[in-house]
């Protein structure tokens, strides 16, 4: 089956009056359409942009902070997990074949 499926006669048309009926409702009664677009631009520029971008430029990094948080991190790496294993019920086999579907 082809991905890119082309469009028919009725899809054309159909597409068309949507498209001729939005331009139509937008030339008549912009501010359903407006306010929803101001919305979601500020949504995007806020995103895109955010305010606390502004906040942490100025800030100067103590290196006493920089130092203890880079302690921290190469604890959490040197420590070792300490692996037990935990018997189970199930009955050993000593013919261990792999599975029939792989």
């Amino acid at each position: 089956m082809n991905m890119y499926r082309r469009l028919s006669l009725p899809d054309y048309i159909i597409y068309g009056l949507l498209v001729v009926g939005i331009l139509y409702r937008f030339l008549v009664n912009p501010g359903p359409f407006l306010i929803p677009l101001l919305v979601f631009g500020v949504i995007f520029l806020l995103y895109k942009f955010p305010p606390n971008r502004l906040q942490k430029h100025g800030r100067p990094v103590h290196q006493r902070n920089k130092a203890a948080g880079r302690k921290r991190y190469d604890e959490r790496e040197r420590r070792k997990a300490h692996f037990r294993v935990i018997p189970g019920s199930k009955p050993d086999s000593d013919d261990e074949e792999p599975p029939k579907y792989h």
